[in-house]
Protein backbone atom coordinates (compact mmCIF):
# COMPACT_ATOMS: atom_id res chain seq x y z
CA UNK A 1 0.00 0.00 0.00
CA UNK A 2 2.76 2.40 0.92
CA UNK A 3 4.60 1.86 -2.36
CA UNK A 4 1.36 2.28 -4.32
CA UNK A 5 0.52 5.57 -2.65
CA UNK A 6 4.01 6.98 -3.15
CA UNK A 7 4.05 5.80 -6.78
CA UNK A 8 0.71 7.40 -7.53
CA UNK A 9 1.75 10.71 -6.01
CA UNK A 10 4.90 10.63 -8.14
CA UNK A 11 3.07 9.64 -11.33
CA UNK A 12 0.38 12.26 -10.82
CA UNK A 13 2.95 15.02 -11.23
CA UNK A 14 3.79 13.68 -14.69
CA UNK A 15 0.21 14.23 -15.85
CA UNK A 16 -1.09 17.39 -17.40
CA UNK A 17 -1.11 19.91 -14.59
CA UNK A 18 -4.52 20.99 -13.44
CA UNK A 19 -5.59 22.09 -9.98
CA UNK A 20 -7.84 19.02 -9.90
CA UNK A 21 -4.90 16.67 -10.57
CA UNK A 22 -2.86 18.39 -7.85
CA UNK A 23 -5.74 18.11 -5.37
CA UNK A 24 -6.25 14.43 -6.07
CA UNK A 25 -2.53 13.75 -5.72
CA UNK A 26 -2.46 15.56 -2.40
CA UNK A 27 -5.52 13.65 -1.21
CA UNK A 28 -3.31 10.56 -1.05
CA UNK A 29 -1.43 12.23 1.81
CA UNK A 30 -4.29 11.36 4.19
CA UNK A 31 -4.00 7.54 3.86
CA UNK A 32 -0.22 7.97 3.69
CA UNK A 33 -0.31 9.68 7.08
CA UNK A 34 -2.37 6.84 8.55
CA UNK A 35 0.07 4.27 7.16
CA UNK A 36 3.13 6.08 8.47
CA UNK A 37 1.53 6.27 11.91
CA UNK A 38 0.87 2.53 11.81
CA UNK A 39 4.54 1.88 11.11
CA UNK A 40 5.67 3.93 14.10
CA UNK A 41 6.59 1.64 16.96
CA UNK A 42 6.21 2.06 20.67
CA UNK A 43 7.70 -0.23 23.20
CA UNK A 44 6.56 -0.86 26.71
CA UNK A 45 9.13 -2.39 29.04
CA UNK A 46 8.25 -5.66 30.68
CA UNK A 47 9.58 -5.37 34.20
CA UNK A 48 11.09 -7.54 35.39
CA UNK A 49 12.06 -9.43 32.28
CA UNK A 50 11.21 -13.14 32.09
CA UNK A 51 14.94 -13.87 31.87
CA UNK A 52 15.62 -12.13 35.18
CA UNK A 53 12.76 -14.07 36.78
CA UNK A 54 14.35 -17.34 35.69
CA UNK A 55 17.83 -16.30 36.76
CA UNK A 56 16.96 -14.81 40.15
CA UNK A 57 13.78 -16.81 40.94
CA UNK A 58 15.11 -18.52 44.08
CA UNK A 59 16.05 -15.15 45.62
CA UNK A 60 12.77 -13.31 44.90
CA UNK A 61 10.28 -13.15 47.73
CA UNK A 62 6.74 -14.21 46.84
CA UNK A 63 5.40 -10.63 47.04
CA UNK A 64 8.00 -9.42 44.53
CA UNK A 65 6.99 -12.20 42.13
CA UNK A 66 3.33 -11.25 42.49
CA UNK A 67 4.15 -7.60 41.70
CA UNK A 68 6.26 -8.67 38.73
CA UNK A 69 3.44 -10.73 37.27
CA UNK A 70 1.03 -7.80 37.64
CA UNK A 71 3.56 -5.45 36.00
CA UNK A 72 3.96 -7.83 33.06
CA UNK A 73 0.19 -8.14 32.74
CA UNK A 74 -0.17 -4.32 32.64
CA UNK A 75 2.55 -4.10 29.98
CA UNK A 76 0.78 -6.75 27.89
CA UNK A 77 -2.53 -4.87 28.16
CA UNK A 78 -0.78 -1.64 27.15
CA UNK A 79 0.78 -3.35 24.13
CA UNK A 80 -2.59 -4.82 23.18
CA UNK A 81 -4.17 -1.34 23.17
CA UNK A 82 -1.35 -0.05 20.95
CA UNK A 83 -1.80 -2.95 18.54
CA UNK A 84 -5.57 -2.46 18.43
CA UNK A 85 -5.11 1.23 17.63
CA UNK A 86 -2.63 0.38 14.87
CA UNK A 87 -5.08 -2.15 13.43
CA UNK A 88 -7.82 0.49 13.31
CA UNK A 89 -5.48 2.97 11.61
CA UNK A 90 -4.47 0.36 9.05
CA UNK A 91 -8.13 -0.36 8.32
CA UNK A 92 -8.81 3.38 7.91
CA UNK A 93 -5.76 3.74 5.66
CA UNK A 94 -7.07 0.93 3.47
CA UNK A 95 -10.56 2.44 3.26
CA UNK A 96 -9.22 5.94 2.60
CA UNK A 97 -6.85 4.65 -0.06
CA UNK A 98 -9.69 2.84 -1.83
CA UNK A 99 -11.96 5.89 -1.70
CA UNK A 100 -9.16 8.18 -2.84
CA UNK A 101 -8.28 5.84 -5.70
CA UNK A 102 -11.88 5.79 -6.89
CA UNK A 103 -12.04 9.60 -6.73
CA UNK A 104 -8.75 9.93 -8.58
CA UNK A 105 -9.87 7.54 -11.31
CA UNK A 106 -13.11 9.48 -11.76
CA UNK A 107 -11.18 12.76 -11.96
CA UNK A 108 -8.65 11.33 -14.41
CA UNK A 109 -11.46 9.98 -16.57
CA UNK A 110 -13.21 13.37 -16.50
CA UNK A 111 -9.98 15.18 -17.42
CA UNK A 112 -9.37 12.74 -20.27
CA UNK A 113 -12.85 13.35 -21.66
CA UNK A 114 -12.52 17.11 -21.36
Amino acid sequence: MLAGIVAFIGFSFRLQYTPLNAATALSYCVPLGFLLHVFMSKREAIAPSPESLVTFFPRYPEEALRKAVFAMERACRFSERINDAKTRRLEWATILMAVTTICVLVVQFAVALH
